[in-house]
Formats: C-alpha cells, structure tokens, sequence
C-alpha cells in the first residue's frame, strides 16, 4: 500500500511492444537497448531492442517506452542485483 505522497506504480505492457508504467519519479538513463528508472516501488530497467521513451512526465509520474522489450527487471535490495520481473526472452525468439 502506497504512503500519503507517494505515487501508484503500476505496469502495463501490451505484447512486448509497448509499456506505459506509472509512479516513475525519475528516467536515470537510457539508450536503444535499455532504460533505467526510478519509481515509487524502487529502481527498475527495461531491455530489448530499439528501446525508445514515447513519452514522460516527472509531475504525473508517467513514463511510456516502445521497442521490442525483452525484460523488466526490479533492484529491490542492496546488493544492486537485477530481480527479473514476468517473462524473459527465449532462444529464437
């Protein structure tokens, strides 16, 4: 449950094409290959190919990124280590 302040985080991917998140504070970095963002559940990146942010909006927390997504990945403890989140891709794929 969310804290007097903090933003919903929500994820919504439709066919690893397209992924529109919400409670995204800050976009840390990115590239063709990935994204690295903070939200208000903690960091997180996407990677595929062809990685590009549609759209983002630091005051309503909206981040919108497009390309052919092969992870989402969560660091959700201090060893900085990547905790993949779903699906990930597959030989031929």
């Amino acid at each position: 449950m969310n804290t007097v302040g903090e933003k919903e985080h929500k994820v919504l991917m439709v066919s690893r094409g397209y992924l529109d998140v919400s409670g995204v504070e800050e976009v840390e970095s990115y590239s063709e290959t990935s994204v690295v963002a903070v939200s208000s559940m903690g960091a997180f990146s996407v990677e595929g190919e062809g990685i590009r942010i549609d759209s983002f909006s630091a005051e309503s927390g909206r981040l919108v990124v497009r390309g052919k997504i092969d992870g989402l990945f969560y660091y959700g403890d201090e060893s900085g280590k990547k905790k993949r989140f779903g699906f990930s891709r597959t030989k031929g794929s």
